[in-house]
């Protein structure tokens, strides 16, 4: 039997058509079994709560039996597409690891603190301006003509400032920023995949 993972374990039944127990054909030394605990002429196992035991000749033919099924469904449309899915998850796993090293350094978190922080303030301005333009609008003595000619050049002035120095430290280390923007659309991801 090929489970949902891709993994090949045998299935024994009784004579009456029940199932006996399933499981992973092992070899008992490996499995740490007590040489006296071990029938007879026999080697391996599939354990259970009655593990069903082996002859050597037996063990190997189970095994090229089960070798036969793995390698059909291997070549199947659904393994192949198992095979897909563990490449993708091998490289995000390693992308994971990548990323959490960049992040996780001591230099990178004073860089991710720092980019923040940058971030931080362009918002802040957006935010000081959008409360000027409301103010001014106010019908209890919002003066408008002097955000316009004004607070409005001085804050675009500044947001600007804001925003090229953000670009600037971009520039100086793009390991950051790509290592955040992989973090953002994997969580992305995560939050898609689990809504």
């Amino acid at each position: 039997m090929i489970n949902a993972f891709g993994y090949l374990s045998y299935t024994a039944v009784g004579d009456d058509g029940r199932r006996i127990t399933n499981g992973s054909l092992y070899e008992a030394a490996e499995r740490g079994v007590a040489p006296g605990k071990v029938p007879a002429g026999c080697t391996h196992l599939i354990p259970g709560m009655v593990p069903l035991w082996f002859t050597p000749e037996e063990a190997k033919q189970l095994t090229a039996l089960g070798k036969a099924a793995k390698d059909t469904f291997d070549a199947s449309a659904e393994g192949q597409q198992l095979a897909a899915w563990r490449r993708e998850q091998d490289e995000r796993t390693k992308a994971s690891a990548a990323r959490t090293a960049v992040l996780t350094s001591a230099e990178g978190k004073v860089l991710v603190a720092r980019r923040a922080a940058l971030a931080a303030e362009a918002a802040a301005v957006l935010d000081m301006d959008e409360n000027q333009r409301a103010r001014a609008h106010d019908d209890e003595g919002g003066d408008p003509g002097i955000y316009y000619r004004h607070q409005q050049p001085a804050n675009e002035a500044a947001y600007e400032r804001a925003r090229e120095t953000l670009a600037v430290f971009d520039d100086e280390h793009p390991q950051i920023v790509a290592a955040l923007r992989e973090q953002k659309t994997e969580h992305l991801r995560r939050r898609l995949e689990f809504d």
